[in-house]
């Protein structure tokens, strides 16, 4: 066999395998709508920011945090000139979604389609990125909780409840709509 058809086998194979993927875990691993979040305690925005971000129970700023690892935010509608309160209290989840955000990767991508850029070994990183709507009747500034996950394009999942969990630390407790009024 010669080399040629040696190089068409492989990226034939590749092109083929390239449309099987993994599928990362389904919106039934996220909060579904009804669930509650609690803020155990107060905590500020800082000026001209959007949220505050969460990773290994710490309360940090963006630069604080390693994209690389799983980590949360707490947004707000938009940023103020001066640090913004949210007080302690429950907030109710309205909407929940899960995608990719493919625009995370910065690495420069040949102009190739994905079964040729896996057959090539180019590697891409995408965030798997879960978005829960809050609503308060207290606190009307507070937009939206998302947690965050960068993995290998395909590969990747989204954070568990448990990784959620583990992100806010005691920031945070979260409530699945299945517990809503069972105490724990």
């Amino acid at each position: 066999m010669s080399t040629y058809h040696v190089v068409t086998t492989v990226l034939i194979a590749a092109a083929l395998l390239g449309g099987c993927s993994l599928r990362p875990s389904t919106a039934g691993d996220a909060l579904a709508v009804g669930s509650r979040l609690e803020l155990t305690r107060d905590l500020q925005v800082p000026p001209r920011r959007w949220s505050v971000y969460f990773q290994e129970g710490q309360a940090l700023r963006f630069g604080g945090i390693d994209t690389w690892r799983g980590y949360c935010e707490l947004k707000v509608h938009g940023p103020m000139p001066r640090a913004q309160p949210i007080k302690a209290g429950v907030f109710e989840v309205t909407a929940s979604e899960q995608f990719i955000d493919r625009t995370a990767s910065r690495e420069i991508h040949v102009a190739a389609s994905a079964p040729v850029q896996l057959a090539l070994g180019e590697r891409q990183d995408w965030n798997y990125v879960t978005e829960l709507a809050l609503a308060s009747r207290d606190q009307a500034d507070i937009r939206a909780f998302t947690c965050t996950r960068r993995q290998e394009a395909r590969l990747g999942r989204y954070m568990s409840l448990a990784e959620t969990r583990a992100a806010v630390g005691d920031w945070l407790k979260l409530k699945p709509a299945s517990a809503v009024g069972v105490e724990q």
